[in-house]
């Protein structure tokens, strides 16, 4: 990535309307390489902030996207690596936590001549269990044995908040075992569904005939239409953002009636909760319809259904004709053109195995303590927004206002890293053996989730590992968590001007901060507990609002003829409005004549801050991904997350000049605003 201090564009193309001064200087950290002049910002302010970006970049072979959350992900990566191979030699840094353990696990996974040798015969005895499977009872074993390793086929059992006392950790069965991305893959008759679903059955094929399977044809064929009953019987994806639908305290005697011949007790004995009958069942018509196929598949069909489970679970510790058959298929789910390096997948694995073992070195060598001040503040800041903000809002009655406000005063900020540090003591490795580290590893981190079902809830954990470039509301925890991967630039940078800084980062805390007050986040009170408290009042003129921005994205168009789901991107849209507006005020009381900003600029203050936001959001997309992600993923895409908003919000048409008419410009019946 190319950052230009302070460049003098001299012979710079004059800037439509003359909504700027071409000729002065760009302000500290702007990336004026990046901006489109050619293009006018009340046109399609994306075009505007990432033009050049766009035609300079190609989305590498080995990915199906490419941004800034990618640039910083690799700068993120090539810390890690350089941390693992220094372990893998015996040369880790003095200190380095469970050196031995990330020696043996990175080690091993690059070991690939280790898994052409064996990699085969260690998928087979893994398989055993599943080979024994004739009857519903052998098959309720084997379904328990894949809960043990962490392996959600075809439920999910987890450990989770009691969605109504967020204090208690409760045992929470959910619908799971689907192949393919979501349920439509397998239920939409849309031509491209149609054929991925082909795709995704001559996958199956040769995974089973490069297992020896003489049957692989009519096996693929069958695993397919069981999936598809599962699909049948899932919720579909929008209705799971209702968190009141995935609330169904029938407890472990409820389970057993829905599904009697899946031998529960015995199930969770072996998962080590044998006492546990605090239980949640997401979906109960889908365990109902467990129970019917669980008698109606043959065996046989359960045995390969099971058995291309176990293949994707563990196909990175396999040998490179199965991998290469799996990088098959996510080549036509996600249009990358080559798999990823061996490195970048062993990295990635021993983050997610053993993350916060990983972190400790990587915090130590990128995170400073200035980093954590300055973030703290701007969350303070926006927090203040906050809650001037909600004193404006007509819509909302005062005694609503008092609980959002109790609730907003609630948010615990976690920021950069955890306070308290995993154990991995009880996590056994070796060198020699991959397939053995990773299945060892996938059972441990099961296991310690497992052991929190019955107890208070720990509030010092972390859902993502520090390295990662992304942050998160939990609405269940009231807690807003920015790990330090993505407190770095573009997101946030300490040589650029303070609204740069409001526009990126201060974006996203404003983002995850509305989380708390999404369609999803406002049901969670102070506490974590699903509970009604707004007036009908309130929560009616919420529900009014809402509706306008599901409609208004709904008319967007993701890729060639397909529409954005504007319900189900409907919390991250509300995130991104409010987002905006709040880090604006922040920006606006705190932040405009902050560091490394200067009176003559080519861009006023307000115009850095939309210019900041929209260069955090600078992405490309192969097709294949984004019609993955327009059927599975909350948040719309990145040019629709930077105008959209912008569209309904007045003071980015003052900062760039943009009139009644412009594209930029929401005629006022249109406009849509929540927070």
């Amino acid at each position: 990535m190319h950052i230009l201090l302070f460049a003098l564009l001299a012979a710079a193309p004059a800037a439509p309307k003359a909504k700027f001064d071409a000729s002065l200087p760009a302000p500290a950290g702007v990336n004026d390489d990046w901006i489109d002049y050619s293009a006018d910002p009340c046109q399609d302010f994306f075009q505007f902030a990432c033009g050049n970006w766009l035609k300079k970049n190609d989305i590498p072979a080995d990915e199906g996207r490419w941004g800034q959350f990618s640039v910083v992900q690799y700068r993120n990566l090539d810390v890690l690596k350089a941390t693992l191979e220094q372990a893998a030699q015996g040369k880790a840094a003095p200190g380095t936590p469970y050196a031995d353990k990330l020696s043996d696990f990175y080690g091993s996974c690059m070991d690939e001549p280790a898994l052409e040798k064996g990699g085969l015969a260690a998928l087979k005895a893994e398989l055993k269990p599943i080979d024994s499977v004739k009857d519903v009872a052998t098959l309720s074993a084997a379904l328990a044995k894949m809960q043990q390793r962490g392996w959600h086929w075809p439920y999910a059992l987890r450990a989770n908040q009691d969605a109504k006392d967020a204090t208690l950790m409760i045992a929470d069965v959910d619908q799971a075992g689907l192949g393919l991305p979501e349920r439509d893959y397998y239920l939409s008759k849309d031509a491209r569904m149609v054929e991925i679903r082909a795709q995704y059955q001559k996958y199956l094929e040769t995974t089973f005939t490069q297992l020896g399977d003489k049957a692989a044809a009519a096996h693929a064929k069958a695993v397919l239409e069981l999936e598809t009953s599962l699909a049948e019987a899932s919720m579909p994806v929008v209705d799971r953002r209702e968190p009141s639908k995935l609330y169904h305290r029938l407890e472990r005697q409820g389970l057993k009636t829905l599904a009697p011949s899946l031998q529960w007790d015995a199930a969770f004995t072996s998962i080590g909760l044998k006492d546990v009958t605090q239980v949640n069942i997401t979906h109960p018509p889908f365990f109902e319809a467990l129970e019917k196929l669980a008698h109606t598949v043959p065996a046989e069909t359960w045995r390969a259904y099971l058995t291309s489970a176990v293949v994707q679970e563990t196909v990175l510790a396999l040998p490179k004709a199965l991998r290469d058959t799996n990088f098959a298929m996510e080549k036509v789910l996600t249009g990358a053109q080559k798999d990823l390096p061996r490195w970048r997948h062993c990295v990635d694995a021993t983050d997610h195995e053993l993350g916060e073992a990983l972190a400790q070195p990587f915090v130590a060598k990128t995170f400073g303590a200035e980093g954590k001040a300055d973030t703290q503040a701007m969350v303070k800041a926006i927090e203040a927004a906050f809650e001037e903000n909600l004193k404006t809002l007509t819509w909302m009655d005062d005694t609503t206002k008092a609980r959002a406000r109790e609730k907003m005063h609630e948010v615990v900020n976690k920021i950069g890293y955890p306070d308290k540090w995993r154990s991995y003591d009880a996590l056994k490795t070796t060198r020699g053996n991959f397939f053995a580290n990773l299945v060892a590893a996938d059972a441990f981190n099961h296991s310690w989730k497992m052991a929190m079902i019955g107890k208070p809830v720990d509030r010092t954990l972390w859902m993502m590992t520090p390295p990662t470039v992304n942050a998160y509301y939990n609405p269940q925890m009231n807690e807003i968590v920015f790990p330090a991967g993505i407190l770095q630039s573009p997101f946030y940078d300490r040589a650029a001007s303070a609204p740069l800084n409001f526009g990126a980062i201060g974006l996203v805390v404003g983002h995850e901060l509305t989380h708390g007050f999404d369609d999803e986040g406002r049901q969670f009170d102070a506490k974590g507990n699903l509970t009604q408290w707004w007036t009908d009042q309130s929560d009616a003129a919420f529900k009014q609002r809402a509706a306008c921005v599901v409609k208004q994205y709904g008319n967007e168009v993701a890729v060639d003829d397909l529409h954005v789901n504007g319900q189900l991107t409907l919390g991250e849209n509300v995130a991104d409005m409010g987002g905006l507006k709040l880090a604006y005020k922040a920006m606006q009381t705190r932040g405009a004549g902050g560091s490394g900003s200067t009176e003559k600029a080519r861009f006023s203050p307000e115009q850095q801050f939309f210019l900041g936001y929209a260069h955090a959001w600078c992405n490309k997309d192969r097709p294949e991904a984004i019609r993955m992600r327009t059927a599975t993923n909350p948040h719309s895409p990145p040019g629709l997350r930077v105008n959209v908003p912008m569209r309904n919000f007045a003071p980015f048409a003052k900062a760039y000049s943009c009139r009644e008419g412009d594209r930029m410009v929401s005629p006022p019946a249109n406009r849509c605003e929540v927070w």
